[in-house]
């Protein structure tokens, strides 16, 4: 019986270096890279050199990668180790030489405390390396991982590293990275070694266009899978909007676009949320797909994460717009370097050819899904009182399709999510990393760049952080404002983490207190007022026909709140296995 390293970590990393190749290791004695050495003597396929001198090792690990056109791995202990490293890897850097250097490292909680060994290791390197990691140590008490693929959040991200530094060491222009390892005690504690292969992210990389042959090739992995595509936010693109139309035409393929995807496919496409949570729990598990193909950047829906992060999902497939470091599914098997448009189109004409017939109805089953959803999440809307949702429902019903619409974050960008049934000129929102700040000014920014109208839909928290943007609106920018004024961060009064806090009111939601009226006034601006569905049409259309109008739309925060956790079912959903 062969004995491994109990470090789960340490046996995620060497794992997957092996089966990408990485097969030579110049490997230094020690004490805290323990784990390491005892997972490299239970990996036989795995050639090692023993080089007592740190400096030593990395010039030899140098001429091994310099002579054999192949990727090589340092090993050594904590502490001054690493810098002995040095001199070899700026050479490796400028050499274009793709060393993986792994360097084990004390908890980072011990850092600059006097312990032995100890001094800050990771970034050391990184003016020569390409890029550098840290792995944490995995104390056994990790987060469970959603995927069920790993036992924990940091052997799925242990596993993640290392597919990222083989494929960063090995793209051009190739060169060293860095992967600081903290290792906590027992070292030397073993396992029985496990026979199951790592997961492996695949690259292909295709310089914007893909061959014949890997088309074809990536044509018979989908045949007779069922394939869900999923879009985040991106930019208005029209040859990927045709691409994708075709592409969705396919027997076994569907599509969920985020309202930000600025994809004008089926209406359909964009309400997500209402999907998932208007569906029984036997349709939902018929939903899963085999392959996961991803688009544009990070998703808003925390439904549709948690549902793909539970489903059976086997490949998770990434194009270009989405870097390799992206598996918020935790299932990625392949990054793909192509241009979107281009990939989705070649592989809908492969696709279109082909001989095999899908196994299952995928598209029509899942329209038929929606078609459903979307019927009981508007007999519920129709049949509640005023609120937020109805209100807001009005809204993107009546919203001109020839607008540009902007949203700020929060309680906005979700509920855009549920009632987008069609999609304006174009949609946008800060959701590179979410903050509330700056949505006025980057709707004003958007404003002057658009010939049409662009209309900003934010809430009064967001819109308090800079009205001052009105007194800048001129006729350079035709914007139009509505506020969703809800006595502050609305979305607390709704999310399970702060909904039931004694404190919600005074620290998180915050009522800004906006005097709207005041503010519109004070810079000349028309202000219009929605209390009821009736003063909402009015002043809806007198919004849509007036310049430099602000409308003020007032619902009662707390049954608001009610009203979208009911009709998202929220309390079942966050017990329900599938999402």
């Amino acid at each position: 019986m062969i004995r491994d390293t109990a470090v789960a970590t340490s046996r995620e990393l060497l794992d997957v270096l092996e089966a990408r190749g990485v097969k030579n290791f110049f490997v230094s004695p020690g004490s805290r890279n323990t784990p390491l050495l005892i997972g490299l003597e239970a990996r036989s396929n795995l050639r090692k050199f023993i080089i007592n001198d740190e400096r030593t090792a990395a010039f030899a690990a140098l001429g091994y990668s310099l002579a054999s056109k192949q990727p090589v791995a340092l090993v050594c202990t904590s502490g001054t180790a690493l810098y002995n490293y040095a001199p070899a890897i700026a050479e490796a850097f400028y050499q274009h030489i793709p060393i993986i250097v792994i360097t084990a490292d004390r908890p980072s909680q011990w850092i600059d405390q006097d312990d032995s060994q100890t001094l800050k290791q990771y970034g050391a390197l990184q003016k020569i390396v390409k890029r550098s990691f840290d792995i944490h140590a995995d104390a056994g008490s990790a987060t469970k991982c959603a995927s069920n693929l790993f036992a924990s959040e940091m052997e799925w991200y242990a596993n993640r590293v290392a597919n990222e530094a083989v494929t960063e060491a090995q793209s051009a222009p190739s060169g060293p990275v860095h992967v600081n390892m903290q290792f906590a005690d027992s070292l030397s504690t073993t396992v029985e070694k496990d026979a199951e292969p790592p997961r492996i992210v695949e690259t292909i990389r295709g310089e914007n266009i893909l061959s014949k042959t890997t088309l074809c090739m990536l044509a018979e992995r989908l045949a007779t899978k069922r394939v869900l595509v999923v879009a985040g936010y991106m930019q208005p693109d029209s040859k990927l909007n045709r691409a994708l139309t075709r592409f969705a035409a396919l027997p076994n393929v569907a599509i969920m676009c985020e309202t930000i995807s600025n994809l004008h496919l089926e209406p359909e496409c964009h309400m997500i949320d209402s999907l998932l949570t208007h569906i029984n729990d036997e349709e939902l598990k018929e939903l899963h797909p085999d392959v996961v193909i991803t688009i544009g950047g990070a998703l808003i829906s925390r439904l549709l994460k948690e549902f793909l992060r539970h489903s059976d999902i086997t490949q998770h497939w990434a194009i270009a717009e989405t870097p390799i470091s992206a598996d918020c599914m935790q299932r990625l098997s392949l990054h793909i370097d192509a241009n979107p448009a281009r990939f989705f189109s070649g592989l809908a004409g492969v696709l279109s050819h082909h001989e095999s017939t899908p196994a299952f109805g995928y598209r029509d089953y899942v329209r038929g899904l929606r078609e459903k959803a979307m019927k009981s999440a508007d007999e519920y809307i129709r049949a509640s009182t005023w609120s937020e949702l109805k209100a807001l429902d009005i809204f993107f019903r009546k919203l001109p399709l020839r607008y540009n619409l902007f949203i700020s974050n929060g309680t906005c960008i979700r509920y855009a999510q549920l009632l987008t049934t069609k999609m304006p000129h174009a949609c946008y929102c800060n959701r590179g990393v979410s903050g509330i700040d700056g949505g006025n000014a980057t709707a004003l920014g958007a404003a002057l760049a658009y010939k049409g109208t662009t209309l900003l839909l934010t809430g009064d928290m967001s819109f308090s952080y800079c009205p001052e943007i009105l007194q800048l609106v001129n006729q350079d920018a035709d914007l139009r404002i509505v506020v969703v004024n809800n006595s502050g961060g609305g979305i607390f009064r709704f999310i399970k983490t702060t909904r039931d806090l004694d404190i919600r009111e005074q620290y998180f939601c915050s009522d800004p207190k906006l005097p709207l009226r005041q503010i519109a006034n004070a810079y000349g601006w028309v202000y219009l007022r929605a209390c009821n569905e009736q003063e909402l049409e009015i002043s809806l259309d007198k919004l849509f026909e007036t310049p430099r109008s602000i409308l003020e739309i007032r619902a009662d925060a707390q049954l608001s709140a009610e009203t979208l956790i009911k009709y998202l079912k929220n309390d079942r959903l966050e017990n329900r296995k599938g999402i």
